[in-house]
């Protein structure tokens, strides 16, 4: 499982003489944007491979979901055990 999410973007080199100076950019290429810490972090995903790190950052979203789920089912079960409680 990995943090982030894959973004594909057209990227200009920076050449003075290439044609994505003239806006016919290069790409697109597969980029994995994740947090560290409190910095944003963009990295390259080789075309092969972009799948693969599309389904673990997919996986790692949708396991936090659980994990946020079992946490609500916990606090809905807590609220209705108090209200049981008798006072």
């Amino acid at each position: 499982m990995l943090p982030g999410v894959i973004c594909w973007q057209w990227i200009r080199c920076g050449r003075a003489g290439c044609r994505c100076a003239k806006g016919n950019l290069h790409g697109p290429y597969a980029y994995r944007f994740f947090r560290q810490g409190s910095r944003l972090r963009k990295e390259y995903v080789p075309k092969a491979l972009a799948q693969q790190v599309t389904d673990a950052c997919e996986a790692r979203r949708e396991h936090r979901r659980q994990i946020k789920a079992s946490w609500q089912e916990w606090r809905d079960l807590l609220a209705q055990i108090r209200e049981a409680e008798p006072s």
